[in-house]
């Protein structure tokens, strides 16, 4: 198809103008010496003796001030006032449009820095890839960690505009302390976005996202990046989950040893399962978990060469040694006679890192206060009543199975057909009450004098408000039936959004699961040091030592003062680790964890010590 003359100059002109500010300003310059050459050149033709470079630059003037017009001279020529006026009209259009093209220059920087499309030059900055509910714990986590130094930097990379999450974080974090926090806008598998981030000099990144498929794929596209790029730490790890026990294969297979993977699932049911069986042990595994109180740290403590692993526990006033770093792997709760050398780094629970004090040796185990007692779990028969159902029902019966004496029972109200046979468990009897919904009519007739404790699931198929809307209901009704029938029961509920905690705890002061949030905190935690990822997966899984809660009367004696010295001393001669205490207090309990040694105590029936044990 033939092209017109004016088509085809008017598309030159298009694209002349889509090159942006540089060009057209070039263009502009080039056309106004031009214009202002030609106009010289006839001036000195047609109206004065001056040479043509006396005239060009006064053509120039002309055109850049309007104002020179006024001052020509009076014996001026016709030519010489008809070329200035000319190049008079023309500056003022010129310079209208050169101010026109700057000011929309200068809006389109602006609006690329308020999209988030200029490159960031950070080192040792965390990448978060993904912006969804599980981002508020994760900031919490990170500024709190950062609060020790000077200038942390936290990057965000979300799909939705940059101004939208900013005003979300900054709504929720007005102070962010000693961080700065960076959000970007795109798609998490985009390696261009990745630059722009300066991925390559991060220290870790962080990939929230809740499907297993776009995770897998993000780690896919983060590990390219990082194999085609100058790393600034070799080291440059990824820390992400996955739901799904059939994908976590594949996502380790795609981070090709650079990325830790976090089964949430299983760590969730194992939580869920232990702390509905003794509660207080969620709280345990949160302080352990985040960045409020106490963390893990590995420390260098060379003044303990030598020394054997049981002689190092009570060589800190305050903080608790959780195992040894030895030989490149973690050893959580060593045998007592192991000898720490002076390579190795010892892993403990303290305030921060670096706050240890290692002291000598000194007489403050009160040896006649110790009970020899053996600590080996002993399994009684319970029953359970389990409310509703979800994808980590069976995961939880699965825990429940291994620590329960032959013939416990579990009531389980729901609805819904049950994934799973019911003749699958050894030593579990299940009991299902199908229902439509656990309204009060029903939880009386399910609530009997015989039933102690009582787990909620959550309703993952519905949003989670409602979810948890529907978990605070039966909160209250649970409440009102046990006063009005003069019932004695715990309750262990599994919500979706931290922020319903408060109003579950208004209710009653039980243990409230929030998977996700203590997922996160183990992501913060992973993010900050690797190592970290099989200490906390040996505290999660089955093999190796896990949180136990013991009766206190198996470790000192009951109704004396004793210090944690004692207690510690009494533990490790059962091949434990003592972390701390659950104590009664009239209306329900505290737990105590990292205690001060010297601090003592007594206790009572009722009263547990929390220790790190293989079984």
């Amino acid at each position: 198809m033939k092209r017109s003359p004016r088509e085809k100059f008017q598309y030159k002109i298009d694209n002349i103008m889509s090159k942006g500010t540089v060009s057209l300003v070039k263009i502009l310059f080039w056309l106004t010496l031009l214009v202002a050459v030609v106009v010289g050149a006839l001036v000195t033709i047609f109206g004065t003796e001056t040479g043509i470079g006396h005239q060009t630059w006064n053509a120039i003037m002309h055109a850049l001030d309007p104002g020179v017009l006024s001052g020509a001279p009076e014996d001026s020529s016709i030519a010489y006032l008809i070329g200035m006026s000319v190049l008079t009209l023309y500056g003022v259009l010129v310079m209208s449009i050169l101010i026109g093209i700057i000011s929309a220059g200068i809006e389109e920087k602006l609006n690329q820095l308020r999209k988030g499309f200029s490159k960031i030059i950070e080192e040792n900055h965390v990448v978060i890839l993904g912006f969804n509910d599980n981002i508020y714990t994760l900031l919490s986590e990170l500024i709190e960690a950062n609060s020790n130094h000077k200038d942390g930097c936290i990057v965000v990379v979300g799909t939705e505009e940059k101004e939208d999450m900013e005003k979300m974080i900054h709504d929720k974090f007005p102070d962010t302390r000693t961080t700065r926090i960076i959000c970007r806008s795109g798609s998490l598998s985009d390696q261009h976005l990745y630059e722009q981030c300066s991925m390559e000099t991060s220290k870790c990144v962080i990939i929230n996202e809740y499907d297993d498929a776009s995770v897998i794929k993000i780690i896919l596209s983060a590990n390219s990046y990082m194999k085609n790029h100058e790393l600034l730490h070799e080291e440059l790890y990824m820390v992400a989950v996955i739901h799904d026990e059939e994908n976590v294969d594949a996502a380790m297979i795609a981070g090709e040893g650079r990325a830790e993977i976090i089964y949430a699932s299983r760590a969730i049911s194992r939580i869920i399962a232990h702390s509905c069986r003794c509660a207080g042990i969620y709280q345990v595994l949160v302080e352990l978990f985040d960045y409020d109180g106490d963390e893990l740290y590995y420390e260098s403590v060379p003044e303990l060469a030598g020394c054997t692993f049981g002689e190092s526990l009570n060589r800190f006033s305050k903080e608790i040694v959780f195992g040894i770093w030895h030989d490149n792997k973690s050893y959580l709760n060593p045998p007592m006679d192991m000898v720490i050398e002076k390579e190795d780094k010892l892993i403990l629970l303290e305030e921060d890192d670096g706050a240890f004090r290692v002291n000598e040796p000194a007489e403050l185990v009160k040896k006649e206060q110790i009970v020899e007692h053996d600590t080996k779990m002993k399994r009684e028969q319970e029953k359970i009543l389990m409310l509703g159902i979800n994808e980590k029902m069976e995961g939880i019966l699965e825990e429940y199975d291994k620590f329960v004496k032959k013939g416990s029972e579990i009531i389980i109200v729901c609805i819904e057909e049950l994934p799973f046979a019911l003749d699958q468990f050894e030593n579990l009897q299940i009991t299902h009450i199908r229902e439509k919904e656990t309204n009060r009519k029903v939880l009386e007739q399910v609530v009997t004098d015989n039933i102690k404790k009582i787990l909620i699931l959550n309703d993952d198929t519905e949003n989670a408000e409602k979810s948890d809307a529907d978990t605070l209901l039966q909160l209250i009704f649970l409440k009102d039936i046990a006063i009005k029938k003069n019932l004695d029961f715990s309750i262990t509920s599994e919500l979706m959004k931290s922020g319903n905690q408060r109003l579950a705890s208004q209710i009653r002061e039980e243990d409230f699961i929030i998977g996700s949030n203590i997922i996160n905190l183990i992501m913060t935690q992973v993010s900050e040091n690797r190592e970290l990822a099989n200490v906390f997966a040996e505290l999660l899984q089955e093999e190796g030592s896990e949180i136990y809660f013991r009766p206190a009367g198996d470790y000192v004696k009951m109704g004396e003062p004793v210090n944690f010295y004692t207690v510690s001393a009494s533990a490790a001669l059962k091949s434990e680790v003592a972390v701390g205490y659950r104590k009664e207090n009239g209306h329900g309990f505290d737990v105590i964890t990292n205690p001060k040694k010297e601090e003592e105590v007594v206790y009572a029936a009722g009263d547990y010590i929390i220790v790190l044990a293989e079984d």
